[in-house]
């Protein structure tokens, strides 16, 4: 059996219950980030571009975020695009210390968007909707962590190559593919993703997870109609992994599938702060030292960040003007920690980096290569932050695991309060609470048709009621 083959044949014999429990629970922490990041951007400026060019048509699936329903295609890529316009979404971690970071891989908003389109127009139970996310993750993932390092480095955004792959995996998923079926699926996707790395910092970087959702959604429809594709698209000569990346190291993906979920081992991260996840240990640092030190900017006569060569890969503007910049900028996201001690949504608007005193700040940064941690290789992100005060003292400290990875993990306490922060933006108090409710509950559910209902704004009592059916499924 070829890989493709093995691939589309683990995709389709998936049921829940496969899945142990601990999966369940750690997928619905996922659903619970990428719902909320997808109600805050839908109310960004990106977001709104794109719904004024596409203009209809009105169909099945709903508008996270608004009173607004479309086609499956449309809305899977206007909720694409939303879930990833903030860059708070989840992000994939490695197995290998040769690997860089898993390639960075937004995995859970391009399937979460697709599965959540092709859900509005079908009644689908939360058991199918959870093993659906489950195999799409688990495919974008081990293929992200497969091929060749090359992909990344030399300017390939894997959300919107390697997500559109996963994506239309977790579509066939849910729409019952069979295995040949899932391969032409998979094969459609493998020619339908694309993303470019220079677009960090413009509107068209979450262009690329919307598009991702969008042709997960097409590719799997289309095959379920019997649109022809290649069956061994992954590692045939002229396949995925030989054009995109120049090779695979088959033995990361080879009899990995689920074994053990990736979601489990090595685990996705969640973002604390809505921006670049490698700007993390950083801020985590910044933040502990200026709050426990009591620091201000004008006790501060410079800051240095030591960290590994791919971090200043993507993290590439330094002089930042805009808030997308600022989101890769370890230069804004140090500033902001030290003016303002701290790094929230309001944090990363035009208007806070535009600020003055943070403009101020920013030429005292330095980011550097620390060749101890270039040593230690790019499985994630080790970072040193030495802050030096006016008076002659200096004081460093080194980050091992940022917040939000399994190692460290955010408690769903942590991860709740994200979700109803970021609802906040497009739902009232009520009706955050009640979608959160839903989200939490979609396990047991017997339609996520109440879940999808709850996540989008309405006459008073609609979420209610929403929360209330979902609850109803779950007993």
């Amino acid at each position: 059996m070829g890989l493709t083959a093995a691939v589309a044949r683990f995709v389709s014999s998936l049921r829940f219950a496969d899945l142990p429990a601990r999966v369940v629970s750690v997928a619905e922490d996922h659903l619970v980030d990428s719902w909320g990041v997808m109600l805050a951007g839908s109310q960004e400026e990106a977001a709104g571009i794109l719904r004024e060019v596409l203009q209809g048509p009105e169909g099945p699936a709903g508008l996270v975020g608004l009173r607004a329903a479309t086609t499956a295609p449309a809305a899977a890529l206007l909720n694409g695009l939303a879930g990833h316009a903030l860059d708070y979404d989840d992000t994939q971690l490695a197995t290998s210390e040769g690997s860089v970071y898993g390639l960075l891989t937004h995995p859970s908003v391009p399937v979460t968007a697709a599965l959540g389109a092709l859900a509005g127009t079908a009644d689908v139970t939360g058991e199918e909707f959870i093993t659906a996310y489950v195999a799409g993750v688990e495919v974008a993932c081990r293929v992200a962590d497969a091929i060749d390092r090359r992909h990344y480095q030399d300017g390939f955004h894997s959300t919107g190559t390697i997500g559109t792959i996963g994506a239309a995996a977790g579509c066939a998923r849910l729409l019952g593919l069979d295995p040949t079926a899932t391969a032409v699926a998979i094969g459609i996707a493998a020619s339908l993703g694309s993303g470019l790395r220079e677009n960090f910092g413009t509107m068209t970087k979450p262009l690329h997870s919307g598009r991702a959702a969008h042709n997960g959604v097409l590719a799997a429809q289309l095959a379920g109609r019997g649109f022809t594709a290649s069956p061994d698209i992954l590692e045939a000569r002229r396949g995925f992994f030989s054009a995109a990346g120049g090779g695979f190291d088959p033995e990361k993906i080879e009899e990995r599938l689920g074994q053990p979920f990736f979601l489990l081992e090595p685990g996705v991260s969640i973002k604390p702060y809505p921006s670049g996840s490698l700007s993390h240990p950083a801020q985590d640092l910044i933040l502990a030292m200026v709050r426990r030190d009591d620091l201000g900017p004008d006790q501060v006569s410079r800051v240095v960040v030591g960290t590994n060569s791919n971090v200043l890969n993507a993290l590439i503007h330094h002089r930042p003007r805009t808030g997308l910049e600022g989101k890769f900028s370890l230069e804004y996201c140090m500033a902001t920690g030290v003016v303002r001690r701290h790094a929230g949504l309001a944090d990363f608007s035009d208007a806070a980096v535009l600020d003055p005193q943070i403009q101020a700040f920013i030429p005292k940064v330095e980011v550097v290569v620390d060749e101890e941690l270039e040593a230690q290789g790019f499985r994630h992100v080790r970072t040193r932050v030495t802050v030096e005060r006016t008076d002659g003292s200096s004081r460093s400290e080194l980050s091992e695991w940022a917040r939000g990875y399994p190692q460290n993990p955010l408690s769903r306490a942590d991860l709740d309060q994200k979700f109803l922060d970021c609802a906040a933006r497009a739902l009232n108090p009520g009706e955050a609470a009640a979608a959160l409710r839903a989200v939490r509950q979609v396990a047991g559910a017997t339609s996520v048709g109440a879940m999808l209902l709850a996540l989008q704004p309405g006459p008073p009592g609609r979420q209610q009621r929403a929360a209330a059916a979902s609850s109803a499924g779950a007993s």
